[in-house]
């Protein structure tokens, strides 16, 4: 995810610029998105 416009960014998109930039704004600050999965650790 991009930290300029938002957009999601894939791994084949950022195989088209050199370096790693946003293809659709040219920033350089990228989010790795994660899922919404919540860890459970269980006390004794």
């Amino acid at each position: 995810m991009c930290h300029n416009c938002k957009h999601e960014v894939t791994p084949e998109d950022l195989k088209t610029l050199p370096g790693v930039k946003c293809p659709f704004c040219g920033g350089r600050i990228l989010y790795k998105v994660r899922p919404p999965v919540v860890k459970r650790v269980k006390s004794n």
